[in-house]
């Protein structure tokens, strides 16, 4: 027999599809179709959308308005410390809390069920609605806004960082407290430098979405250039609002460049 009989042989049969996930198409098909009635999505109007004269108003940019410091540098220099301050704040508390979500570093069922439980709660609530109270709490400014995104920058770091932690090798652990070292000890030298430079690598991606949400969270008074889009849409200075999206798309896509450079020397 031939190599290239003996590899026609070897080759596995293609699996036929099965009655279930026909099924299961069909009723996402039907789902959806119905969905797209109840909210009146007609293919229609979603084309009209396009032609509409509203985006007219985008164009020509008024770049003479976006170059001055007061009205877009200032407030992006605010996004800037909002974002700082609440991905370090944040995933300096994720730290902690991370090792607690996970069964291999917390060995107290109460508190890896009572941490997961309340972060689980923490992250279904979304930070546009946590801004939206905060900003009512204390008030109109990058505080609010510092805040919120504080606990946002939680929210995902201890998704992330506590999975990294469940996936770590348990052996180091294992051989600290073989060698008398205390729990914290043991996490400290046994789990801690191997889960470490993913911490960072997913701080780095943290900020990325906290300069993101920043800029959306500044519509309900939360500080930073969102508060500029927020007015000048008040105003219907659309030009103004493009000018302050290119700004901000080009300085996202630096960002994020530099972000991903970082990470692939980390990991």
């Amino acid at each position: 027999m031939t190599d290239v009989s003996m590899a026609a042989a070897a080759r596995p049969t293609k699996p036929k599809p099965r009655l279930t996930s026909l099924l299961v198409f069909v009723g996402f098909v039907v789902f959806t179709w119905f969905a797209a009635r109840q909210v009146s999505f007609e293919w229609a109007t979603f084309k009209d959308i396009w032609v509409s004269p509203l985006w007219e108003k985008f164009w020509p940019i008024e770049w003479e308005w976006v170059a001055r410091r007061e009205n877009v540098f200032d407030p992006m220099v605010e996004t800037f410390q909002i974002a700082i301050i609440s991905t370090i704040v944040g995933c300096t508390l994720a730290l902690p809390i991370g090792f607690a979500m996970s069964r291999l570093t917390t060995p107290n069922k109460p508190v890896y069920f009572f941490t997961r439980t309340i972060m689980s709660v923490v992250r279904a609530i979304p930070d546009l609605f946590w801004a939206k109270i905060l900003v009512t709490a204390v008030g109109i400014g990058a505080f609010g806004g510092s805040l919120a995104l504080t606990i946002f920058s939680l929210a995902v770091m201890v998704k992330l960082f506590s999975e990294t932690v469940d996936g770590a090798d348990p052996r180091p652990l294992e051989a600290a407290k073989a060698a008398g070292g205390t729990h914290v000890s043991a996490v400290r030298t046994g789990v801690l430098p191997e889960v470490f430079p993913s911490f960072v690598a997913y701080a780095l991606y943290v900020f990325e979405l906290n300069i993101r949400a920043s800029v959306v969270l500044g519509l309900v008074g939360a500080g930073g250039i969102g508060r500029v889009v927020e007015a000048q849409r008040g105003f219907f200075q659309f030009d103004r609002i493009l000018g302050i999206l290119v700004v901000v798309f080009v300085i996202v896509v630096i960002i994020e460049q530099i972000s991903v450079a970082l990470r692939k020397q980390l990991l």
